[in-house]
């Protein structure tokens, strides 16, 4: 009799915890279902916001491509800003640090990626002129998306100060060790993009060539410069993200990587659907790959593998 109560006291417990878990579960996606089209909507405001900006400034826009329509633009970029989202907030919940650090770390880590990396990009690659007011242009969009976006997807546990993740992230290293890894990390990327670069050329290089849809292309001088140029932006912007980070690498791999990957190839090209597509599958490829590589080497080279909580409870624990 005993047996049999046990049998079932332990299915109902059982069924209470399948229970549970769906609740959860259902909780969670309801959750990213209203929350995910706020962020978008956010950055879309953000994007009439600096519109107004720019103009009230007397600067002007890049012209919309010929093969390109107004309206339909507007709808690539509310999708674009979706597929944003989707790829960011995984990044933002895993950052432990204070709202104002969070938003400013994200702010950063868009607008270095969208407002000042796709006009140097665009302008050696494209015939387009104006790029510069991008620069100015993007800021509203990438503060208002980083501020909505850390509000909506806050991090699992407590956050801390900025200052004692920098106090942790530092400790046990020489200045010696710091300075090689930052110029690996810097140099890191060219190699990459160059090699990664170098797979699809053969399928690609001859859009270029002949200056179809406004493409153009530079010297190879002009690309490595370009290419160290945005390396060290990259870096910057992912620095406060290795500083505050507290999971493993492989966790950092994914999340950075695929957060580089939207922001510098998917967003822009899902908005570009003039182009061929070819010329879209085989560059979103090769930015997913040169953004998940980096995002490893950056780990690797700057990341603690055991993280930066054990390498203080470790110095502790030998004083």
């Amino acid at each position: 009799m005993l047996g049999i109560c046990q049998k079932r006291y332990a299915s109902y417990n059982y069924k209470k915890g399948d229970i549970m878990n769906f609740e959860r579960i259902f909780k969670t996606v309801g959750g990213y279902v209203w929350r995910l089209p706020l962020c978008a909507f956010a950055y879309v405001a953000g994007t009439m916001a600096g519109g107004a900006l720019v103009s009230a400034l007397g600067m002007k826009l890049p012209p919309i491509p010929e093969q390109a329509d107004e309206k339909t633009m507007g709808l690539y970029l509310l999708i674009g800003s979706f597929v944003l989202a989707i790829g960011i907030v995984p990044l933002a919940r895993t950052l432990r640090v204070k709202y104002p650090a969070r938003c400013l770390i994200l702010a950063g880590l868009t607008y270095v990626c969208l407002g000042l990396n796709t006009p140097i990009e665009t302008a050696i690659f494209m015939k387009i002129g104006g790029m510069q007011t991008m620069v100015v242009f993007s800021i509203l969009p990438c503060l208002m998306f980083a501020c909505i976006t850390a509000l909506l997807f806050k991090p699992v546990g407590k956050g801390e100060s900025f200052s004692l993740h920098v106090s942790r992230f530092f400790s046990g290293r020489s200045s010696g060790e710091w300075a090689w890894r930052f110029v690996a990390a810097v140099c890191a990327f060219p190699v990459v993009y160059w090699t990664f670069g170098m797979m699809v050329a053969p399928w690609v290089l001859e859009y270029y060539k002949q200056g179809q849809f406004g493409l153009t292309l530079p010297s190879t001088g002009v690309i490595i410069l370009v290419q160290l140029l945005r390396s060290s932006l990259f870096f910057l912007a992912a620095l406060p993200i290795l500083i505050v980070w507290s999971g493993s690498r492989r966790q950092l791999t994914v999340r950075l990587g695929v957060a580089f990957f939207i922001l510098v190839g998917l967003f822009g090209m899902i908005q570009a659907y003039w182009l061929a597509p070819i010329l879209k599958v085989l560059h979103n490829i090769e930015i997913l790959a040169d953004s998940v590589v980096y995002a490893g080497v950056l780990a690797v080279l700057l990341v603690r593998k055991d993280g930066p909580e054990f390498a203080v409870s470790s110095k502790l624990a030998m004083v």
